[in-house]
């Protein structure tokens, strides 16, 4: 995975969990919303499968393929 698409999972990832935390927070502190680990939850697993799509769209372009090297393999001989 290339620097920038890194860096973009790791701002992502952030953004998620500040959003994440913030519904959570007004969940609890709401009584009339009902279910604040429900809502939590389901923000959490929206935010991984975006980073899930976005991860496996990044390995499927980098990699060995036609017109990419493989790289070397390291024996120590132990």
């Amino acid at each position: 995975m290339s620097t920038l698409a890194l860096l973009v999972v790791l701002l992502c990832l952030g953004f998620g969990l500040t959003v994440i935390f913030g519904l959570g927070f007004l969940a609890f502190h709401r009584p009339r919303l009902k279910g604040p680990i429900m809502v939590s939850l389901t923000a959490t697993m929206a935010l991984l499968a975006l980073l899930a799509w976005v991860t496996q769209a990044g390995a499927l372009t980098e990699g060995a393929g036609p017109g990419h090297p493989v790289a070397p393999t390291v024996w120590t001989g132990r």
